[in-house]
C-alpha cells in the first residue's frame, strides 16, 4: 500500500534546463489512517460515514483501503484501490476478496465503478469480522468554505450493527 511509490518521477529532465524535478511535477499530499470504532446500522439505516481531511483544493484523490479479510495464502489481505473526484457520480475502485471468509481459498477482483451505474465500490469485507461492510461511496465535499474532506460512506448488510475495520492510504491532486 504505499501509492506514492508509484508516482516519483524520473529526475532527468535534459530538455529542461534550471528546472528541477519537483518544480513542475507536482507531488501529492499522502494522508494513512485507519477506522476501527465507526459503528454502521444495517439497512435500511445509515450509511455509515467517514470523513477525512484533505487540502482544500484537492481535485482528485487516489485511494488504497485493506480490511482484515485474509484473501490468499501467507496472510494476504483484502482491500481496493480506488480514484475519488469532486463528483459522488465518478468514483471508480477494483477490489479484492475472497468468498470463504477466514480461507485462502482463492482471491477474486471486481472492478466497481459509479459511471457504470455501481451500486457499491467493494466487496463486503469492511467489518471487525471480514464481511458484511462494502464502501458504498467516496467522493471529496466541502464541509465549510475553507475545509474539503474525503467522504467514504459505508453500507452494512448484517442483521445487527457492525464495527468499520479497514486502513486507508491516501493520495490528494489539486
Amino acid at each position: 500500500m504505499r501509492l506514492q511509490d508509484f508516482v516519483e518521477h524520473p529526475s532527468l529532465h535534459a530538455a529542461l534546463t534550471g528546472i528541477g524535478v519537483d518544480d513542475h511535477h507536482i507531488r501529492p499530499s499522502n494522508i494513512e489512517t485507519n477506522n476501527t470504532s465507526l459503528v454502521v446500522p444495517p439497512l435500511p439505516a445509515g450509511p455509515g460515514v467517514w470523513d477525512i481531511a484533505v487540502p482544500l483544493d484537492a481535485l482528485v484523490v487516489v485511494f488504497s483501503m485493506r480490511s482484515i479479510l485474509t484473501t490468499a495464502e501467507g496472510g494476504g489481505k483484502g482491500g481496493l484501490n480506488g480514484i475519488a473526484t469532486r463528483s459522488s457520480i465518478e468514483a471508480t475502485t477494483l477490489s479484492t476478496s475472497t468468498t470463504l471468509i477466514g480461507w485462502a481459498t482463492g482471491t477474486y477482483a471486481a472492478v466497481y465503478s459509479k459511471p457504470a451505474g455501481a451500486l457499491n465500490l467493494s466487496h463486503k469485507m469492511f467489518s471487525s469480522l471480514g464481511d458484511d461492510i462494502s464502501l458504498t461511496d467516496a467522493y471529496l465535499t466541502l464541509l465549510t468554505p475553507f475545509s474539503r474532506v474525503l467522504r467514504l460512506q459505508f453500507t452494512n448488510y448484517a442483521a445487527a450493527n457492525r464495527t468499520l475495520n479497514c486502513w486507508i492510504e491516501a493520495q490528494v491532486f489539486g
